[in-house]
């Protein structure tokens, strides 16, 4: 892997953030529209190449505002924030900087002033600007190969983490406390949870979603960072059990890491979304679990947006450059990793040693996958 770029100082992010705008402009053309105002923080983080644009940490909308026309681009803020965002977000991208007093009002109402003609917004504000976040969305796709390094990385160091964290891992251990020993590792690389899942023996068994607290872990530990940088994320499910697990949890997670291998060995260009969730729902079936996918989401692209999980409900199909988060639910089981399709194929840069594999081909040839960690 080449040289990640950190760095929002940096030519590589200069272009690649000027690709980004030409996607944009090129949709206005199509749209017939003349301006598209952007403040989402997955959004600015797209068309940044890695900037953030928050302030509030539990909001979805940023405290800067990007709006491209056909010709110009605009970085708008209040003026606590502008200087920071446009020296430290933005550098060298060649925003024009319009800066206003905090009493003047939102600034994205300040946005439909700078150009006649129509516009739109990836949220909601004005009931004349109509909201396209769902379209935007699309032109974040293919990454590019900026986003693809950056996405290897994220992916690689939040499986050593996993690694790390699971070998220190004891039973008797409070489920909080795991999961701040693993926000604490994510920190120190620059790495933020959106998500942050640990959950122990039967919560495992009632809950999709088993938010940590202060019970202590027994035998069974299921752990889920849904692990972001630069905008984008790396959402990875590992399990590990202190003995010998029962045939019911054997059961549970080789059907969902079989589910898994099948799914990403079928992951090629132009394969529909919707083919992949049939397929599912027939996989399902076939291993015993019919009704199971009821009872989760089942994935989706990734990137900046954490998953897109009803992109199956759309004609879309799947890219090169593109990254998945397919998480499989089978209760008492969860499998995830993070996968990109590049041109060379398939790669899991979330899964490598010492964290067991499982092959679900007897045969060996096919593709491998995380097993259930016993210790």
């Amino acid at each position: 892997m080449s040289e990640v770029v950190f760095s929002q100082d940096d030519p590589k992010v200069r272009k690649d953030a000027a690709l980004k705008r030409e996607r944009v402009r090129d949709f206005l053309v199509q749209q017939n529209l003349e301006g598209v105002l952007i403040s989402r923080r997955d959004n600015f983080a797209w068309v940044t190449s890695g900037g953030d644009n928050h302030v509030l940490k539990n909001s979805e909308i940023g405290v800067g505002h990007i709006a491209i026309t056909r010709n110009r681009h605009y970085l708008l803020a209040h003026s606590m924030d502008a200087a920071r965002l446009y020296q430290e977000q933005v550098p060298g991208q060649e925003y024009e900087l319009v800066s206003l007093k905090w009493f003047q009002g939102d600034p994205r109402c300040a946005a439909v002033d700078l150009v006649n003609g129509k516009w739109a917004a990836d949220t909601t504000f004005n009931d004349e600007v109509p909201n396209v976040n769902q379209a935007l969305s699309i032109l974040h796709y293919p990454l590019t190969e900026l986003e693809m390094e950056r996405c290897r990385w994220l992916g690689e160091q939040v499986g050593r983490i996993l690694c790390k964290v699971a070998q220190e891992i004891h039973p008797g251990q409070r489920e909080d406390e795991v999961a701040s020993y693993l926000w604490i590792e994510c920190l120190k690389l620059g790495i933020e949870l959106d998500v942050l899942i640990v959950g122990s023996d039967e919560r495992i068994f009632h809950y999709r979603h088993p938010l940590p607290t202060s019970k202590r872990i027994e035998r069974y530990v299921l752990i889920h960072p849904a692990a972001r940088r630069w905008g984008l994320h790396a959402n990875v499910s590992r399990s590990v059990y202190f003995g010998t697990p029962s045939n019911e949890i054997k059961r549970a997670y080789r059907a969902a890491a079989q589910l898994q291998a099948g799914l990403l060995e079928r992951l090629t260009p132009g394969l529909a979304f919707s083919e992949i969730f049939n397929w599912q729902k027939q996989k399902y079936a076939e291993l015993g679990f019919p009704d199971e996918w009821k009872n989760h989401f089942q994935g989706g692209p990734t990137g900046y947006v954490v998953v897109d999980a009803l992109r199956h409900t759309t004609p879309s199909t799947v890219q090169v450059n593109q990254a998945f988060d397919w998480f499989i639910t089978i209760t008492g089981s969860k499998v995830e990793e993070l996968t990109l399709l590049s041109k060379d194929g398939v790669e899991i840069p979330s899964f490598q040693s010492p964290w067991p594999s499982y092959q679900p081909n007897q045969n060996g040839n096919g593709l491998g996958v995380p097993d259930l960690w016993v210790l």
